[in-house]
């Protein structure tokens, strides 16, 4: 097919995902636990940036063990909006440097590192794993908003590959209209996926996919996706785009697979200075 062909196709795609009638319900009980461990511990960073203000968070986890997290806030007492940033698989935390360009706006941010190892990065994630992680993004969101300098009505959520998933999740999770990004989100519409005929694990990993989560988005939605994309198929990531209902805007790159897009982030720095 040629690229409008394509993309003529998928912008029609709904995707397989099943909505569970009680999603709702099943995150309110799995998050209720989660909220209240986010008891944030900070430890000062020494940077040197007389305009900045740099810590290291870490906060317990409801599953065991501790979270940890960066966090670079603007010099001042605030409060500050503040993006929550989420890294992908096989990807470190995105470096002090490169957070600092968000202070710049006016913003603070607060960087989950994840705690799945290296050799998850193209591995197909089972329900609980997916579960312990959208819990641990959920809980560094609650820490984030708890912080004194946090202006918790302009919150935005921020994220490439698996962490455009954790982005999207923690946008419709939380309370009011969270703005998110997303680049090239995965894994996503797993009912799609060739060789899955377990029932009842598609049913469990309906709970987890990101496709059922779009239409509970209420702040604005900017996605990018590298048309050919072979980790996080395109199909999967029109189908979130489509089932969102909140004003969004969706960026496609013919000749980009899953990578970082420059171009894609130019745009994100426009959607946040909105």
């Amino acid at each position: 097919m040629t690229i409008t062909e394509q993309t003529t196709a998928l912008e029609a795609y709904q995707g397989c995902a099943r909505c569970p009638d009680d999603l709702e319900s099943f995150w309110r009980r799995c998050l209720a636990p989660t909220a209240k461990m986010a008891e944030c511990h900070t430890h000062p960073v020494p940077f040197q940036n007389s305009a900045a203000v740099y810590e290291d968070l870490f906060i317990p986890s409801a599953g065991g063990g501790t979270i940890h997290a960066r966090h670079i806030r603007p010099v001042g007492e605030g409060p500050f909006p503040i993006i929550l940033m989420f890294h992908d698989l096989g990807r470190k935390i995105r470096g002090w440097h490169h957070m600092t360009r968000f202070t710049a706006l006016g913003y603070a941010v607060v960087a989950l590192e994840n705690r799945l190892d290296a050799s998850d990065q193209f591995q197909e994630l089972p329900p609980l794993k997916l579960e312990q992680s959208f819990k641990d993004a959920f809980t560094v969101a609650t820490a984030a908003r708890a912080l004194p300098y946090t202006d918790v009505a302009h919150l935005a959520t921020w994220g490439e590959g698996f962490g455009g998933a954790l982005a999207l999740v923690t946008a419709a999770l939380l309370p009011g209209e969270v703005r998110c990004a997303a680049l090239n989100p995965m894994p996503a519409d797993f009912r799609r996926r060739n060789g899955v005929s377990d029932e009842k694990l598609l049913s469990a990993l309906d709970y987890m996919d990101p496709v059922n989560f779009a239409p509970f988005l209420r702040g604005s939605l900017l996605m990018g996706t590298g048309l050919m994309d072979k980790v996080a198929p395109p199909e999967g990531q029109y189908a979130i785009y489509n089932r969102a209902v909140c004003p969004k805007r969706h960026l496609v790159y013919p000749k980009y697979e899953h990578e970082r897009i420059n171009f894609f982030e130019n745009e994100l720095i426009k959607f946040l200075h909105l």
